[in-house]
């Protein structure tokens, strides 16, 4: 029975009303025995029936009194010992922190809403929850399994002990997501000391730990690929130099930076590129031991760290794979993406090697086998320091040259083989450097070109050319206009700005559209047919003609170059120098004059230093030439004055 079964009055007070019902009782016994009595028993016996009777009344009252009380003390127990709980679980819910207490064996008797929360547990699924079950998976702060001894309830019953602060991670069992919390284990004891409770409190530290994650990803993970950052990599790196003299094995670093990663950046979107990034950072994963080290350095440089090497052809080998892996296409946007790296590798036995000496060793080389050429690695020697250091000065000094407006056009005629007059003009840049003088390009423009800094130095040429075009076209009238070649690097031609820069030039200066050549050297324009393509139907809808450079020493197909809107072909020097000595060289530049004038183009040689070389072009039937039998490549006033003498060859 409990307290709410009972009439209110009963839950107060005894129940005294009974004392008149039955006092009413004994008198209707009084009455009617001392009425009717006599009939059934003598006078005598009518006494004792009447105090019989009036006896069991009493009795009868008594014991129901009695039970009645005890009922009413019972009910109020319970219904003190169910506000009491009431009371508890009130307190329980106001705490702060998630609570729970055990029995003596593990088995949930009490737990607060915040601790329902926290384990994604509703009241009814949690009452007898046995909480030592080995196949509750719980986490430690390495994210590996926590054995069942070492959680905190498991500890305090078997130690009696008080368990505090320990962090574990617990999988809701909703959703399925982790949380963590920071637990703490009180055990109670009866009079014999045996644990008969535990009381364990949970402090929510998700947010904090994922806080504590996120920054140690800042801190030692690249957040694109997950792979370890510069900052973990150099920690590595310095722990395995100094294991590497005690172990009497070397250490390596692989240096890979990706060739032609901005051409993907630039066409499809930094989106993909990201996408092309984690696909070389899962590849590169796919290619080392479990105990090697691949890092990501920002951009698209990698590097990987090799240990216990018995010599270098270990770590060669892993390059190789590297090398096969990323022959394989990558997909990006629907699209298979072909991609190679350049890599350089350094060497350490010693423990007194610096880190950062270690990784610029394999960067210098990385550098050295990009200049070779694309997917090329390289191994470092203490000679390439010495460049190195050589090549960084020349990059600062480049770099200021153009700030300093330390750059000059020479202008190269080119020259009509059918009427030996001028009809146009090659710009060729030079560095007028203030100590060492003129820089021959060979000697900045690969350096350039590898920079960057070729797209702000051939945006100067380009308005430069024009500019002066435009000038001689007023100052030296010719019909028809002559014509001035511009020479397009590979990083400018993949520079979606290149269209305006020249636009604008021309708006500028009013040069005709159609006196503008641009040229693009054949290796530039197969590196991505499809899309030099569309960038060649750009500038033939202005009107503006296209050269490929340097033909016959790259790899274009025949079928590209039918499609191409391209005007004229530059036959290379190499084979203009053996017009006459040799066949080869007179059979394949007769062939390319042959194959141009089928294709409705224009043949230019390049080179021409003698009169036999001229007079076989001639025979052969070569449009233009030019080259030092006609002249040298001039600064723009001494060109001005061979224009005004307007020679003839």
């Amino acid at each position: 029975m409990t307290p709410t079964h009972l009439p209110k009055a009963f839950q107060r007070r005894p129940p005294f009303w009974m004392i008149p019902v039955f006092a009413i009782a004994a008198g209707l016994w009084v009455a009617m025995v001392w009425r009717f009595g006599g009939r059934f028993v003598g006078e005598e016996s009518r006494l004792g029936l009447l105090l019989l009777g009036l006896g069991g009344i009493g009795i009868l009252a008594a014991v129901l009194i009695h039970a009645h009380v005890q009922a009413s003390l019972a009910a109020a127990g319970d219904a003190v010992r169910d506000n009491a709980e009431d009371e508890f679980m009130h307190f329980l819910n106001l705490l702060p922190v998630g609570t729970a207490i055990t029995d003596g064996t593990g088995h949930l008797l009490h737990c607060n809403q915040k601790a329902l929360d926290f384990f994604g547990l509703s009241q009814d699924h949690s009452k007898g929850m046995d909480w030592t079950n080995p196949d509750f998976l719980i986490l430690q702060p390495d994210g590996n399994p926590m054995e069942l001894h070492d959680r905190p309830l498991t500890r305090a019953l078997a130690t009696g002990q008080r368990v505090l602060d320990v962090v574990l991670g617990v999988e809701h069992e909703a959703d399925g997501d982790w949380a963590w919390a920071s637990v703490s284990a009180e055990p109670r004891f009866d009079e014999a000391g045996k644990v008969i409770q535990v009381i364990i409190t949970f402090e929510d530290v998700t947010k904090k730990r994922t806080a504590e994650t996120e920054l140690a990803i800042q801190t030692f993970r690249d957040r694109l690929t997950s792979l370890p950052n510069r900052t973990l990599f150099m920690e590595r790196l310095a722990q395995a130099i100094l294991r590497t003299e005690r172990r009497k094995l070397s250490t390596a670093v692989l240096f890979l930076d990706m060739d032609r990663f901005k051409i993907v950046n630039d066409s499809l979107g930094h989106e993909s590129g990201d996408s092309l990034l984690v696909q070389v950072a899962k590849r590169l994963r796919g290619c080392v031991r479990p105990e090697d080290t691949v890092a990501r350095l920002g951009g698209d440089e990698f590097v990987i760290l090799f240990e216990d090497l018995v010599n270098a052809s270990d770590a060669l080998r892993v390059a190789d794979r590297m090398a096969e892996s990323m022959a394989e296409p990558f997909h990006l946007q629907d699209q298979e993406i072909f991609a190679s790296c350049s890599m350089g590798l350094a060497l350490c036995t010693l423990a007194s090697t610096s880190p950062s000496d270690l990784v610029r060793d394999a960067e210098v080389a990385m550098y050295r086998a990009k200049a070779k050429g694309e997917g090329s690695i390289e191994i470092f020697d203490p000679s390439m320091n010495a460049q190195a250091v050589e090549r960084f000065q020349l990059e600062s000094e480049l770099r200021r040259a153009l700030e300093r407006n330390e750059f000059v056009l020479f202008y190269q005629p080119l020259v009509s083989l059918s009427t030996g007059l001028i009809e146009g003009w090659e710009a060729l840049v030079r560095w007028k450097h203030p100590e060492k003088g003129m820089v021959p390009p060979l000697n900045f423009i690969p350096l350039a070109e590898e920079t960057g800094l070729i797209v702000p130095i051939g945006k100067w040429v380009l308005e430069e050319a024009i500019r002066q075009a435009s000038a001689w076209h007023t100052d030296f009238p010719s019909d028809p206009p002559r014509l001035m070649n511009v020479n397009i690097s590979a990083r400018q031609f993949q520079q979606r700005e290149l269209i305006a820069t020249v636009t604008d030039a021309l708006e500028v200066t009013g040069f005709l559209a159609a006196c503008l050549k641009l040229e693009i050297t054949e290796s530039v324009m197969m590196r991505d047919p499809q899309a030099s393509l569309e960038a060649m139907k750009v500038f033939r809808g202005l009107d503006i003609h296209l050269v490929i450079d340097d033909f016959g020493t790259g790899y274009s197909s025949l079928s590209y170059l039918k499609r191409f809107p391209v005007d004229t072909l530059k036959v290379d020097k190499t084979f203009v120098d053996g017009l006459g000595k040799d066949a080869e060289s007179t059979a394949i530049v007769g062939a390319v004059i042959s194959l141009a004038k089928a294709l409705g183009m224009r043949v230019t040689a390049e080179g021409i230093e003698t009169k036999e070389q001229l007079d076989h072009l001639r025979t052969l039937n070569c449009d233009q030439g030019q080259g030092y039998f006609f002249s040298r490549p001039l600064p723009a006033a001494q060109a001005g004055e061979l224009l005004a003498k307007n020679p003839r060859w």
